[in-house]
């Protein structure tokens, strides 16, 4: 019998009980030093960005310091849809954090959508930033 050399959880804790995202690290914990762990799916935004209080939630507050702030993001697409923008946060590791910007063109055989890069960065922009920078570049369209 040999250990894994990866495993794959698929939306832990989204949908059911928090203690889903705490069972993933025991998991892991119990792997050996050669095992990955990929989340699919698993709302660490949510998850790291506060949603959970700690005070309601204090075990699953230091499961997320200890274990998922660690977590490197090795596919994201978040959509944006926010004063009037639309758009994408988008990274595919180890490439930049990427801002598109979604807007609509008339073409000869009718409306197409067209997908604007529109800022790059080694580190992640927050939401607010990345709808900043959607607006911004659709003033300067």
């Amino acid at each position: 019998n040999f250990p894994p050399l990866l495993q794959c959880v698929v939306q832990p804790g989204n949908g059911g009980p928090v203690e889903d995202w705490c069972n993933c690290e025991q998991v892991f914990d119990a792997s050996p030093e050669t095992t990955s762990m990929v989340v699919i799916n698993g709302a660490l935004d949510k998850l790291r960005g506060g949603f959970y209080p700690a005070v309601f939630f204090p075990k699953l507050a230091s499961c997320v310091d200890r274990f998922y702030n660690r977590f490197e993001s090795i596919f994201y697409l978040k959509p944006i849809t926010d004063k009037g923008m639309y758009g994408w946060l988008y990274r595919v590791y180890p490439e930049p954090w990427q801002v598109i910007l979604q807007t609509v063109e008339q073409g000869e055989k009718g409306f197409r959508i067209v997908n604007n890069l529109v800022y790059s960065s080694d580190e992640r922009p927050s939401y607010n930033d990345a709808v900043a920078k959607l607006m911004d570049a659709s003033r300067q369209m």
